[in-house]
């Protein structure tokens, strides 16, 4: 079972009212507790209407920005590919929460006609899923 906790924004601030600054998800099992990281695949598609400004936008940033934009909104890029031509791409990116990802998208959804955001599994934890879910036989 999941836990959401969230960590203060500063400690000298009062309980009521307290704005977060990450959203952490927890499991405990048993008498241990280790922090769930979870990865997500991104497709996306630019908006034609705006190709040019977003194509921009992106050639602009540097891997530097990137590494900011990471940091400021708690995710990690695994890979990102460009199919240039067509305005399209897809991002695999680990978070430990969809509002991560989601906190990340928004500064590019005025460019993007399509985005789909899917949870993702590694081979060794779909692996673990569909063998747990097999019937016995």
């Amino acid at each position: 079972m999941g836990y959401a906790w969230r960590l203060p924004a500063h400690p000298s601030e009062p309980e009521a009212g307290r704005q977060a600054d990450r959203k952490v998800a927890m499991v405990s099992f048993a008498a241990t507790t280790k922090e769930v990281v979870m990865l997500f695949m991104i497709n996306w598609e630019v908006n034609h209407d705006h190709k040019m400004e977003t194509f921009g936008a992106f050639a602009g940033m540097s891997e530097a920005d990137d590494a900011a934009v990471e940091q400021a909104h708690g995710f990690t890029q695994i890979g990102r590919w460009h199919d240039v031509a067509n305005g399209r791409g897809v991002a695999i990116v680990e978070a430990e929460s969809a509002e991560a990802v989601h906190g990340f998208l928004m500064m590019w959804t005025g460019g993007l006609s399509t985005l789909d955001i899917t949870p993702v599994l590694d081979d060794a934890a779909a692996r673990a899923v569909i063998s747990a879910n097999m019937p016995e036989g």
